[in-house]
């Protein structure tokens, strides 16, 4: 049975198809689609269409992709990218040194970004559930801010969908008055600006955060060149490394000083110590003082991703795990929903809802879903996974998650038995 899952996940694997769809018109021809990385099936039950959080992109849902067609290979998997990912220069991975290429990344013209905001992205959104809908009944994922942005498709075109799940993931986590949607406000983090600011240039139209573009691509070289050489050594400041434990120490729990974008993806084999900026932050968070011997390297203690997997999943030539270019407009109108599109509301829905959350992610109780406002009238079911991280919940090895969906597919009837 392993052997005949192992062929599956690889026959799921070798069928995927990146295609772009069509897209709201905003101007800019060569950039107005989104794009999904594909996971046919041959007269599909059902098209799982994946929504991305903030700065995701579609491989994100790789693992959990495989791991459906695996169990059910009925299923139609569509891993959705928002159109940014138009901006994106992927030459660098066809390249024989990413990393050398990424070094060097030039900024494209990011001025298309102050016209992506809310409005343009959920009319994205319905033409690939159109698309998406020629292949079989849909049934809407979103993750994190995904969730959100799936939960305001639905207010609006829920009755084109056969079902929704939201993935560690509730509208109204992050809210914003109207003053500060219009003109800004400080933070501890610094000052986040407001529409008018964007609209009129004050401010950068790309989310800036704590990970630049450049960050961002460099991550994915760096999990590409993982993926394909995990033992090669390389330098780790004075120390050498391997490929596979430098680009996992800047995901792994331990080590990640960022935990909504971590996996527990097992440790580094090295002398370790305590991060400052993770004490400053209230958390105990590991840095790797050198090795235990002549390289770093990195060991699967078994934890809930497994890491040569997730490597493997993580960038490809055409796609990666990040969107390098996040509309900020985007976030604030997905915070500021009720001043950016105010006739979008609450409303019933025709089939279930469910709601996974992730035990260390951003949702650890089920409560925080509150699903009874959002779809009022609604049957609906909000359940945890424990131990698992905001990311593990996609990428997780058990298969925990797609377990549960299937569940769930089940209730509506758009799959077979367990």
């Amino acid at each position: 049975m392993r052997l005949l899952a192992s062929l599956l996940l690889l026959a799921s694997a070798l069928a995927q198809e990146y295609r772009a769809l069509p897209g709201a018109d905003t101007g800019f021809a060569s950039l107005d689609q989104s794009y999904a990385l594909v996971y046919r099936a041959e007269n599909p039950r059902a098209v799982l269409l994946f929504v991305p959080g903030l700065l995701g992109g579609s491989t994100n849902f790789a693992l959990l992709a495989e791991r459906l067609k695996a169990l059910d290979p009925s299923l139609e998997v569509w891993a959705w990218e928002r159109r940014a990912n138009g901006l994106e220069d992927r030459e660098g991975f066809l390249q024989e040194d990413p990393l050398a290429y990424y070094r060097n990344l030039k900024e494209p013209d990011l001025s298309p970004l102050r016209a992506w905001g809310l409005e343009v992205h959920l009319k994205d959104l319905d033409l690939a559930v159109e698309e998406a809908r020629k292949r079989g009944p849909v049934v809407l994922l979103g993750h994190s801010l995904g969730a959100s942005l799936a939960t305001l498709y639905a207010w609006g075109h829920g009755e084109k969908l056969r079902g929704l799940v939201l993935l560690d993931g509730s509208l109204g986590v992050v809210q914003v008055s109207r003053e500060a949607f219009l003109e800004g406000q400080d933070t501890p983090l610094g000052r986040l600006p407001g529409l008018r600011a964007l609209l009129s240039g004050e401010a950068s139209p790309v989310f800036g955060g704590f990970l630049t573009p450049k960050d961002l691509a460099l991550a994915e070289a760096e999990a590409y060149l993982a993926a394909k050489r995990p033992e090669e050594p390389v330098p780790f400041g004075p120390y050498r490394a391997t490929r596979e434990a430098l680009a996992l120490l800047r995901v792994d729990d331990h080590y990640s000083l960022f935990p909504v974008f971590s996996v527990s993806a097992g440790r580094a084999w090295a002398r370790e110590g305590l991060s400052l900026l993770g004490l400053l932050q209230g958390r105990l968070v590991l840095t790797v003082r050198g090795p235990r011997d002549g390289v770093i390297r990195w060991r699967d203690t078994g934890e809930a991703t497994d890491p040569r997997a997730f490597l493997r999943a993580f960038a490809r030539p055409e796609t990666g795990f990040s969107e390098w270019y996040f509309p900020y407009r985007l976030l604030l109108e997905i915070a500021g929903h009720p001043y950016a599109l105010p006739d979008l509301r609450p409303r019933p829905l025709p089939y279930p809802v469910l709601a996974l959350g992730a035990g260390r992610g951003l949702i650890p109780d089920p409560q925080g879903f509150r699903l009874g406002e959002a779809f009022p009238g609604t049957p609906a079911e909000a359940k945890v996974l424990p131990g698992l991280t905001h990311l593990d919940l996609l990428t997780e090895r058990e298969g925990r998650t797609a377990r549960a969906l299937l569940a769930y597919l089940r209730g509506l009837g758009l799959n077979g038995p367990p």
